[in-house]
């Protein structure tokens, strides 16, 4: 039995996802960044290249003037500086695509991820990194990349075999006619080199998922732990106690205008009264506190103008003994009686 409860059988809890996100353990999947930046890179280079392509013909008709002419080192800074800026200003947008889906990619994949930078002594260990390099992980990679550079190869020598004899048709035709048809031939084998790039992509992102929660399986012994580490935490107990006083406090200070009288001693302690004779059989605790609190309720109740008693005893004994929303104990009754008393008296006067 104490073997199987060591057995990591259940899902990871939430914790245990954010932790290890936290250390940087994501479920990333390359398939993907590579053939979304091999899809859309093609998209841009067939619809999107062409004022690229026409600064790139501009470079090589500017250094076609300088054939035959003395290589000074005016003439190769010119031709350097011309090239480099040129080159930059053409392949920005891709560059600049490229960085956008590969941060796209990565964060559809595991979100945000933000890691502080700190050395880790214990990766620069050689024994650690041979075993990095010769695991199981890297040998499932190596057996992937095996995979699909096999299923090109297949698949290339099949579209050659269909498409042999349109290649060989077509050195009889004219220079124009030949370059179309080569580019139209090209373009068959780079579609279909994208679809299986695009297959792996999917089928590699899934068993990545898979086999990154696979790694993240906890025992029954280990969520009971975290349970348990969490529930005993001082820090979230004492935020979550500070919420139930907060909640607690604000929807005590929301009733105080209700009430029909303050019994205060008078600066440290205040308890505000309601009593309704048709629905309650005696008095009942609408709020109470010390101190800040205290001064609180004493200036809600002046806004309100609900009558303030003082009456130390009284007050520190109710404080003490009674909670809110619970019904005075007939011990009260006899000094409550001349206070509502005196309550109702001052009503009276107001309404006259």
């Amino acid at each position: 039995m104490a073997g199987d409860e060591e057995e990591k059988t259940e899902e990871p809890t939430d914790k245990k996802i954010e932790d290890a996100k936290k250390e940087g353990n994501v479920p990333k999947s390359m398939e993907v960044t590579g053939a979304a930046v091999l899809f859309f890179g093609s998209l841009y280079l067939l619809f999107f290249s062409g004022p690229a392509l026409d600064q790139i013909k501009k470079l090589f008709l500017y250094s076609y003037r300088f054939i035959g002419e003395e290589m000074t080192g005016n003439v190769f800074y010119s031709i350097g500086y011309t090239t480099v800026i040129t080159l930059i200003t053409a392949l920005l947008p891709l560059f600049i695509l490229i960085i956008i889906l590969v941060l796209i990619t990565n964060w559809s994949q595991f979100g945000i991820l933000v890691t502080p930078l700190k050395l880790d002594l214990q990766k620069l260990d050689p024994i650690k990194g041979m075993k990095n390099i010769f695991g199981p992980k890297k040998a499932l990679e190596a057996l992937k990349l095996t995979m699909k550079l096999t299923i090109i190869v297949i698949v290339m020598f099949l579209l050659f075999i269909f498409t042999y004899k349109a290649f060989l048709s077509m050195m009889d035709k004219e220079l124009p006619a030949t370059i179309a048809a080569i580019i139209e031939l090209t373009g068959y084998f780079l579609a279909a080199i994208l679809l299986i790039i695009i297959i792996f992509a999917i089928m590699d992102f899934y068993f990545t998922r898979h086999y990154y929660f696979k790694s993240l399986k906890m025992s029954k012994q280990e969520i009971k732990d975290e349970y348990k580490n969490m529930d005993g935490d001082p820090q979230v107990k004492g935020r979550i106690r500070k919420i139930q006083m907060q909640m607690a406090q604000k929807r005590m200070m929301s009733d105080v205008p209700d009430a029909d009288v303050v019994i205060t001693n008078p600066t440290h302690y205040a308890v505000a009264m309601k009593y309704d004779n048709q629905v309650d059989s005696a008095p009942k605790i609408v709020a109470k506190g010390i101190d800040f609190i205290a001064l609180k309720i004493k200036d809600i109740a002046r806004e309100n103008d609900i009558p303030i008693i003082e009456n130390p005893a009284l007050a520190r004994s109710i404080y003490s003994q009674i909670e809110i929303d619970q019904e005075i104990p007939g011990e009260f009754y006899k000094a409550l009686a001349e206070i509502f008393s005196y309550v109702y008296e001052l009503k009276k006067k107001k309404r006259r």
